[in-house]
Formats: structure tokens, sequence, C-alpha cells
């Protein structure tokens, strides 16, 4: 199906927006879908691939699952799905899989990630690395902010935004005053 902005087979895009040095792609508003990430994913030219962005592609669960199963793209350093409406179940696919185990940046913003989500996020052995996190614009709420600032893994953060997420005073303020996020130079609350 052609969507607005693309007219072109993944396989040609790849061609076109990959990096001449292959670690950078940006499929950002190009509607591939999950078909499109599961050709990605299996695509021996993205093998050294360090950034991909995927914002905006209409990718659900499936896509998640062909990312963390790939042989191909494992050694990602900067994620973006914002805009891709991804629920708890591909968050939690997403950090239960050591392809994403060398992630520094990760953006969700935009998406419907929730408390079960945000828990994945915290208790991921794979996600220790992180320091950009992006849950702005979900539905995390007090819990999900909770299980964040109690997390023994996300200690390098140094960016975190969990701006339109429902938090209450509370919710910021345990946020706030989380020894878990004593590296953070930036955090957007509100």
């Amino acid at each position: 199906m052609t969507r607005p902005f693309n007219d072109q087979p993944v396989d040609a895009l790849i061609g076109k927006l990959l990096s001449a040095d292959g670690t950078t792609l940006d499929l950002h508003v190009k509607y591939i879908g999950d078909d499109g990430v599961k050709q990605l994913a299996q695509d021996a030219r993205l093998k050294n691939l360090r950034q991909l962005n995927l914002e905006r592609n209409e990718l659900t669960v499936e896509s998640i699952r062909a990312l963390a199963d790939s042989t191909v793209i494992t050694q990602l350093t900067w994620l973006h799905l914002e805009r891709n409406n991804l629920e708890d179940d591909s968050i939690q696919l997403l950090a239960g899989s050591a392809n994403f185990s060398q992630l520094k940046q990760l953006n969700l913003w935009k998406n419907k990630v929730g408390p079960a989500g945000a828990r994945a996020i915290a208790e991921s052995l794979h996600l220790s690395g992180l320091e950009v996190l992006d849950l702005a614009q979900n539905q995390v709420g007090d819990e999900g902010a909770r299980v964040l600032s109690e997390s023994m893994t996300l200690t390098d953060l140094k960016y975190l935004d969990l701006f339109g997420n429902g938090l209450s005073e509370e919710g910021q303020k345990v946020v706030k005053n989380s020894e878990t996020f004593a590296k953070i130079k930036d955090l957007i609350l509100a």
C-alpha cells in the first residue's frame, strides 16, 4: 500500500537513506509498517547499523519482535520509535532483547507506553546503558514514574522526559528525589 511521503519499496529506501558508512538509517515518516521492518531486520547492508529512526511508521509489536529477533541489527546505540502507538507488549519485547543492550538513546515519545512498559524498561538489564530516555506523551502515570525512579539499572541516565504522562505532584516529587537519577542533567516532567 502506498502511503503519503513514500512511494518507494524498503529496499530502495535503504539504498537511498543508509549513510555511506552504513551506521545510520533515517526512515522517519516513511510508513513502512511491520512488513518493512521485517525486511530491515534481515537486510545484510544493516549489519553495522548504530542509529535507526523509525518515527511514525505505523509499527506494531510485530516490528519490535522482528528487531528483537534480528541476527543483523544487533548493535544499535540510538533508536527512535516516536509516534507509532506502541504499547506495553512492544516495550516488554524491546526491554527483553539483548539486541538492544548497546542502546544509549531510546525515544518512545507519543506512543502508548503505560506502567507495565515503564516497569519493563526499569527492570531491563539490557537497557542499563541508557543515557537518554524520552517517554513524553505516554501513559506512564505515577506508578510507572515510581518504578523508573526505583530502577537499579537506569543509573546512567542523563536525560529523562516524562512530560505528558499524567504525573501528580507526588509522582513528580518521587522522580525528582530519586537516587537512581543522580546523573540526570535534563529532567522534563511538566
